[in-house]
């Protein structure tokens, strides 16, 4: 079966595993330990007592713990990738088995939370290093390759040159896919 939430894609069995812990939990220890992963997910600091707190009253072991929070932020983090709706993730995760009430409230959490999570995944991703110029420098008559040249700009302003070799017909479909893909990204 495909989830949406997981990118059209199966459950892990894992989360499957997880699902059935977290059932085991109250929706109000889920409430907290929800919101706990949720700040997590934005300010990238977990706060180590509260998730000692809740699991203590509910008798879960610590790895079990761990893995509560694992799969809490996967299903935040992967609905809050994917777009879904909280209409969406709360029916998918009760056909995971999870009870509708617990389903209800990761939801609601998802609600609050998806803005703010979103915000944080995206400036966490594409740290890459800019493409600044591309230098072809010609091969010899024998060769059928040239050497291009990359000049590789990191996002702390240093510079580093790397050289790849690729065929001189290969040159202008890689600098034609690098025009689309800078296109896309700047649409974004």
């Amino acid at each position: 079966m495909k989830f949406r939430f997981l990118g059209d894609g199966d459950c892990p069995d894992w989360l499957l595993a997880e699902i059935n812990t977290l059932s085991r939990m109250t929706s109000i220890k889920i409430n907290i330990l929800g919101q706990t992963v949720a700040q997590y997910l934005i300010k990238g600091e977990l706060d180590e007592e509260t998730i000692k707190k809740i699991t203590q009253d509910a008798k879960v072991e610590l790895d079990d713990a761990k893995a509560m929070i694992a799969a809490l932020e996967l299903i935040f983090s992967s609905s809050a990738r994917y777009g879904v709706s909280a209409a969406n993730l709360s029916s998918e995760l009760q056909q995971l088995g999870l009870p509708r009430e617990h389903s209800a409230t990761i939801a609601g959490l998802y609600t609050d939370y998806r803005l703010q999570i979103t915000v944080a995944l995206s400036s966490q991703s594409l740290r890459v290093s800019r493409l600044s110029s591309i230098e072809v420098l010609s091969g010899d008559s024998l060769s059928p390759f040239s050497t291009v040249s990359l000049k590789l700009k990191k996002l702390d302003g240093s510079g580093e040159n790397s050289t790849i070799n690729i065929s001189k017909d290969d040159v202008q479909v890689l600098l034609t896919e690098l025009r689309k893909a800078k296109s896309l990204m700047e649409n974004l």
